[in-house]
């Protein structure tokens, strides 16, 4: 059942108006929360002697990002950014320099303490009983030299030199005189742990917040994200609830034959902490009791992701991969609002969902895909129709649609792509098929302000039946002061389903109508542990809408938005921008 906060939502959707209001917050806060719980678990510490070079620093959040060899029961070989305790990176060896330390690994939480030239006796600043320098939510850790590589060659990124190569060799190793398995088997991993939804990428510079450890061959991880909303419309169409908004997902990657193996499982309770929808004006899409739903945002399924990939080299520079899903994400739109990180502080969906990234949760997904250098290209089928409304269970159905997506990365910092799709009957409640057109940039990068997180979005839906509704989204995320996080979001998007369920007044029939929305909003994280980060936060939307609107919605409609944001994986257990195993 719906949780709804006022009574106005009481006497529209039928909930008690005499339910003890701290019944409503049990009902949703705590399945919320219990989406994050496995963060809380505490393991024993690990440790291992590290040999490496350093890549780059970070003086402000006392960081080392060290391209070494793997550490035995710890971590495998990788290019990654370190915490260092008990010393100052300032005055460690200079980059480029080949290391040794003693790495140590605590539930997820990973950190460095005696490092020293290869050689040398590692020398200790102030004691190890002082705190370290609090680290920031979100981090800018430099792009690495692989990438720099990588974008200058066209080709795959080469791993750092590890310990004890010559500079004859490290040369040979980047020129392809070592073995190009190895080469691209770092590569490979990386493409892997790069995608955000089915094989979509956010740039290679864009956080990562999530817990990681190694067990054996695998690398075992574990990330989610959940707001805790109240949100309070206008108008006679607006509406007023209390809910949430949450997902979870697990991943395990390990080499297997010369490639890499993923597999990768998200899931939601919002079948349970949203109900059947939640208020939001001007959205469209899905039913709800077999009627359109209008003015509100669907529930996601429990199971969002189910799904295995592996990915092996072709040669030189190039990369193929296979993802297989009864529940995932084919090769169509951007990386969909939830994980997009320019949408990391935002809990309400776009309105342009279903005419940019609806299809991140699809049944029967087979995916082939390629990427070399800078380019990627993969095609995938699947089953056109939106999930249903039992929202416990995996729809799957025959492979009736397909999508191709082609992709540009030429840095860490952007990534694009445009993707076309055929959706065979997707809606429920509306007949006849769509032709998905999508493009789309992204830039994440750190300024001298702070991180930011940007993205473009372009849509357009061309319906057999006639209506061709277009979408144009633009929204940011810009944190600065290490817990600080200004948000932004304008869209301008077609509606053509607003009275699909009512009679519509003569001077507005079934046409097409423009909608332009602005959400402005800030947020700050008030708790940060290893396991969670929470926030507090709160967002305005305003609306122009056409004349023909106005009395329908008001004339001049507004949401107002107070959440709690809930984060698994703090500054502590690594923002991870780009890794290299």
């Amino acid at each position: 059942m719906p949780i709804r906060a006022t009574s106005r939502s009481s006497r529209r959707y039928g909930t008690p108006e005499g339910e003890f209001p701290n019944m409503k917050f049990v009902k949703t806060a705590i399945p919320t929360l219990v989406l994050l719980v496995a963060f809380s678990a505490q393991a024993a510490e690990k440790s291992g002697a590290l040999s490496g070079t350093i890549v780059s620093r970070d003086a402000a959040t006392n960081r080392l990002t060290v391209a070494h060899t793997e550490v035995p029961g710890v971590m495998g070989a990788m290019t990654m950014p370190y915490e260092v305790r008990g010393q100052k990176v300032a005055s460690l060896p200079k980059d480029g320099a080949k290391i040794t330390a003693t790495l140590h690994e605590s539930d997820g939480t990973y950190w460095l303490t005696n490092v020293a030239a290869a050689g040398a006796k590692a020398m200790q600043e102030y004691p190890m009983s002082e705190p370290p320098a609090t680290s920031a939510p979100q981090h800018e850790h430099a792009a690495m030299q692989q990438h720099a590589d990588h974008a200058q060659h066209g080709g795959a990124a080469a791993p750092q030199p590890m310990t004890g190569m010559q500079h004859g060799e490290q040369e040979q190793m980047q020129h392809g005189g070592m073995s190009g398995m190895q080469m691209q088997s770092d590569a490979t991993s990386e493409l892997l742990m790069r995608q955000a939804s089915g094989t979509s990428m956010n740039p290679a510079a864009a956080p990562m917040h999530m817990t990681m450890t190694q067990h054996g061959d695998w690398m075992l991880m574990l990330h989610g994200l959940a707001f805790v909303n109240q949100v309070v419309q206008s108008g006679p169409r607006g509406d007023d609830k209390f809910f949430s908004t949450n997902w979870i997902m697990g991943m395990a990657e390990r080499p297997l034959g010369g490639g890499h193996l993923m597999l990768r499982s998200m899931l939601s309770l919002e079948p349970l902490t949203v109900g059947k929808k939640y208020p939001e004006l001007f959205q469209t899409g899905e039913t709800v009791d077999g009627r359109p739903i209008i003015d509100a945002q669907h529930p996601h399924d429990f199971f969002m992701e189910v799904a295995a990939e592996y990915a092996h080299p072709l040669g030189a520079n190039t990369i193929g991969y296979i993802y297989a899903a009864p529940f995932g994400d084919p090769s169509l739109g951007p990386v969909a609002y939830p994980h997009r990180a320019s949408a990391s502080e935002i809990p309400q969906a776009t309105l342009s969902h279903h005419v940019q990234d609806s299809t991140h949760i699809a049944g029967s997904v087979i995916t082939l895909g390629a990427q070399r250098g800078v380019l990627g290209f993969a095609f995938s089928g699947f089953h056109g129709r939106e999930p249903d409304e039992k929202r416990w269970d995996i729809d799957t159905g025959k492979i009736d649609s397909w999508a191709a997506r082609l992709t540009f990365d030429p840095s860490p910092n952007w990534s694009a792509q445009i993707s076309t799709g055929h959706l065979e009957h997707p809606e429920a409640a509306e007949p006849g098929n769509i032709q998905r057109t999508t493009a789309s940039v992204a830039y994440s990068k750190a300024t001298s302000v702070g991180r930011w997180d940007t993205s473009v979005i372009f849509g357009h839906n061309k319906k057999s039946g006639g209506h061709a509704p277009i979408s144009w989204l633009a929204e940011s995320v810009l944190q600065f002061g290490g817990r600080n996080y200004v948000t932004g979001r304008a869209e301008i998007v077609d509606k053509d389903e607003l009275f699909a369920v009512q009679d519509a007044p003569p001077a507005i029939g079934h046409g097409v109508f423009r909608v332009k929305a602005l959400t402005i909003g800030y947020s700050r994280d008030v708790l940060t542990t290893q396991a969670l980060a929470g926030a507090l936060g709160a967002n305005v939307t305003a609306y122009s809408i056409p004349d023909a609107l106005k009395p329908s919605y008001g004339s001049s409609p507004h949401s107002f938005y107070l959440f709690v944001r809930l984060r698994g994986g703090s500054s502590s257990a690594h923002d991870m921008h780009s890794m290299h195993m």
